[in-house]
């Protein structure tokens, strides 16, 4: 990265937090938005603007900052905006049913969220990327981890979620 981009980031991270605060319109992932940015560019080799003394690179970096927001086929939008476009809410999915389904599937839910919540850091990371990315192969390209231990790992979580999930509904059943 040219150095002279590099002290007008430190110098001025603040200012560049609020152009990104401003652009996203407050949204939570201003912060995330300004953080790729500044990847981007210490992985850029080099960066030629014409005169460094004046507000260039400020235009400059806001630029980025408003492609990569605005844009469905930046890096940003690839590597955080879009995640949220993989779900569907759950709710969606049962529009019509009796309050005993209501009630089961509440049940379900329940104990499926406080099953995953016990999933250590590791195996919930595991069981997200595998989610999000959708196989084996994408999540071992993704991480570098190679598809026999992200199969275990992925196996193990789900057979601990359906044990913990399954012993919470015959608690509670019991009750």
């Amino acid at each position: 990265m040219n150095q002279l981009v590099e002290q007008y980031i430190t110098k001025n991270y603040y200012k560049l937090l609020h152009i990104s605060k401003r652009i996203t319109k407050n949204h939570e992932l201003s912060q995330d938005l300004l953080h790729e940015i500044i990847l981007q560019l210490y992985n850029k080799k080099e960066i030629v603007l014409e005169n460094y003394e004046d507000d260039t690179i400020k235009y400059y970096i806001t630029s980025i900052l408003r492609i990569n927001w605005n844009s469905k086929t930046s890096p940003f939008f690839y590597k955080i905006r879009k995640e949220p476009l993989n779900y569907q809410p759950i709710t969606d999915i049962f529009e019509y049913e009796d309050d005993q389904l209501k009630w089961e599937r509440e049940i379900l839910l329940q104990s499926l969220e406080v099953s995953y919540a016990e999933l250590d850091f590791w195996r919930k990371g595991m069981i997200e990327l595998y989610l999000v990315l959708g196989s084996v192969n994408k999540v071992s390209k993704f991480t570098g981890i190679p598809k026999s231990s992200i199969i275990k790992y992925v196996k193990q979580s789900k057979e601990q979620l359906q044990t913990n999930t399954l012993k919470r509904i015959k608690e509670y059943g019991e009750d």
